[in-house]
């Protein structure tokens, strides 16, 4: 079993800013303000497309499927009572030389593999699409 620790600190009025070892990421801390930086929502939707993209590539590099670009692009829909997510949606955009039956078995591998994808999907509709990008 694998644990992890951040510490978060209040910035300011606007921003917090979250640590983990030598690392540090500013975060917009306001409500409804988009000129403070990635505020939670936007956070964890980053923390998710980067955990299904480091899954993405640890899975081509040991199934050795040539991955030349991949990039995740997601949006999720929130309701205000009582304030939850209620969907997300994604779209995996692959470049790759592979036959389009191997992308489906790598994409498919990514999606189980990743932690904070599989965590979410038993918290809210997840859905996701991919293509391959020249």
């Amino acid at each position: 079993m694998q644990t992890y620790q951040v510490r978060v600190e209040r910035v300011d009025a606007q921003h917090a800013r979250a640590f983990v070892r030598s690392y540090a990421l500013e975060l917009g801390a306001r409500r409804a303000d988009t000129e403070a930086g990635f505020n939670p929502v936007e956070t964890l939707l980053a923390a998710t497309g980067a955990c299904l993209l480091t899954s993405l590539q640890f899975v081509a590099e040991t199934s050795r499927i040539p991955l030349d670009d991949a990039r995740v692009e997601l949006e999720a829909t929130r309701q205000d009572k009582p304030p939850i997510l209620t969907r997300i949606h994604y779209n995996l955009h692959l470049q790759s030389p592979a036959p389009q039956e191997r992308l489906q078995q790598l994409v498919a591998l990514a999606q189980r593999n990743s932690t904070v994808l599989q965590t979410l999907a038993q918290a809210v509709e997840l859905e996701g699409t991919w293509e391959v990008v020249p």
